[in-house]
């Protein structure tokens, strides 16, 4: 017998506005999926101890703030963006305690889960940037090297990220405490 297939996105959707709605039978499924690509992603940058409870702490605070994930919005880019929010704050949390928490791991080659997580995440980002203004579409394009510099002046083009990073927070869940 095979594995049950991994609910679709527009599945991850439904479920998850379920689970914002109190609907507690829809919570194992949605952790079941979630939780091995909270591990992934952490994993790609923390040692396996410490990725454990970002997985660990981003499925919290999902689950916590989930009665305010608005139905009809994708989960996905919220999910990612409180991934890594935990593992940003993990970092820190180690820079500032003196510690010599790599953010790099040396030697790891990606995994099929690794990858899987690594085409969700692009696809998530640039759903979000394709839903930006073009002006600040662009901002970010050239952010990422992936489109020319504008030709306006330096602080004209801070300003313009700024507020691309705004409305990207907005799109990717900022909104929800992610």
């Amino acid at each position: 017998m095979s594995p049950p297939r991994p609910p679709s996105e527009a599945e991850l959707d439904v479920l998850m506005a379920r689970v914002s709605d109190g609907e507690r039978e829809a919570f194992t499924p949605l952790f079941q999926t979630l939780h091995p690509r909270a591990l992934g992603v952490a994993s790609r940058r923390l040692e396996r101890a410490h990725a454990v409870e970002v997985a660990q702490s981003s499925m919290v605070k999902l689950f916590a703030s989930a009665s305010a994930f608005t139905p009809g919005r994708p989960v996905l880019p919220w999910f990612y963006a409180v991934v890594a929010n935990e593992v940003r704050a993990e970092l820190r949390r180690h820079r500032r305690a003196g510690g010599e928490l790599s953010d790099e791991l040396a030697g790891s080659a990606p995994s099929a889960d690794d990858a899987l997580a690594e085409r969700e995440l692009r696809r998530a980002l640039q759903h979000c940037v394709d839903a930006l203004d073009p002006v600040s579409a662009e901002a970010i394009a050239s952010l990422l090297g992936e489109g020319p510099p504008p030709t306006i002046a330096p602080a004209a083009y801070r300003k313009r990220l700024s507020r691309a990073y705004a409305r990207l927070r907005f799109l990717l869940g900022g909104d929800h405490g992610g």
